[in-house]
């Protein structure tokens, strides 16, 4: 069976190895984020509606167990835009949950947090990873070029209901761009909101993969100095979920499994194998082949090389 909403698992530092349930199957956001691994924003809207139907993701993932002996360390709702938009969110989730024992993960933009339907949707998830890359609205707008409809006021209020209601644990991250939103204002800003929420963590980081629009980070010491400054893992204890996983190097692994996880993200192949269960090199084979039928490209970054789906574009574009 071919897969369209399951992919990976994928390699996560937060989360370990994560497989992916996508709600959209196309670039839907209410975000166009000059950082975003997944690609420019095809639909950008606030609309709510059963972009991908609960059944058919289902029923993949229903396959997906049936056909592997092996247990990610968690299911995560994200994929190829903001989940949150898809209004069968909630019925996915609990699904989900009562069938299978494992944590519960949702990525989010944060951008619907606001809408209490959305709040109660997601009270069965075990972790929440939204994101916040500036209080600023100057920046957030530049960063995260968002649907004209929402504001960051909004995004704020969001994310403070949610600390205030959610049960289970909340990983907030921080995305860092060079002369984006790496002010000192920012940094000011953030520090005093995150105060008022009730976080598990929080990350800071910056690009590790080529994004939409472009690829720069900022220098790991300013990364080290924000992490100091906004309190970074609040908590000592390792809060990464864990489950049994076993690195299978019989396992088979099929084209389509590799281009549905590429499609989500950029990867070294050394995360995929990881991830997948493969051995490395019987990986690197199946890339090989595909580079060889312009499936998928290679692109560099000093020392490391990521594969993505090519779709026809060698360059990454500054807009800003």
């Amino acid at each position: 069976m071919s897969f369209n909403y399951v992919f990976g698992p994928v390699y996560s530092s937060r989360l370990g190895r994560s497989l992916g349930i996508d709600l959209l199957g196309e670039k839907i956001c209410s975000f166009d984020c000059l950082y975003c691994e997944v690609g420019k924003t095809k639909e950008k809207t606030l609309e709510r509606k059963p972009y991908v139907l609960a059944e058919q993701v289902l029923r993949e993932v229903e396959v997906w167990f049936a056909q592997n002996t092996f247990l990610p360390d968690v299911i995560t709702l994200g994929g190829s835009g903001e989940p949150c938009l898809n209004v069968q969110l909630g019925e996915i989730a609990k699904s989900l949950k009562q069938k299978y024992d494992l944590p519960l993960a949702l990525l989010t933009n944060s951008s619907l947090l606001f809408l209490p339907e959305v709040l109660k949707e997601i009270e069965v998830f075990d972790l929440i990873l939204p994101s916040l890359d500036s209080c600023v609205e100057k920046e957030f707008q530049k960063i995260n070029r968002p649907v004209k409809d929402i504001t960051l006021k909004e995004i704020k209020a969001g994310l403070l209901a949610l600390s205030k209601h959610f049960k289970g644990q909340i990983f907030l991250e921080v995305l860092l761009l060079p002369k984006i939103n790496n002010s000192r204002e920012n940094l000011k800003a953030l520090q005093d909101f995150i105060s008022q929420l009730n976080l598990a963590r929080v990350d800071v980081t910056t690009m590790t993969r080529p994004g939409a629009y472009l690829f720069q980070r900022v220098s790991s010491e300013e990364i080290k100095y924000w992490q100091k400054n906004l309190r970074v893992n609040f908590n000592k204890e390792d809060t990464k979920p864990k489950a049994d996983f076993h690195i299978f190097s019989k396992r088979e692994i099929d084209e389509s499994s590799v281009l549905a996880s590429l499609k989500r993200r950029p990867q070294r192949v050394e995360d995929m194998a990881e991830a997948l269960g493969v051995e490395k090199a019987r990986l690197e084979d199946m890339l090989y082949k595909l580079l060889q039928e312009k499936k998928v490209m290679q692109i560099r970054d000093e020392k490391e090389i990521y594969y993505q789906i090519n779709e026809g574009k060698n360059e990454k574009k500054n807009v800003y």
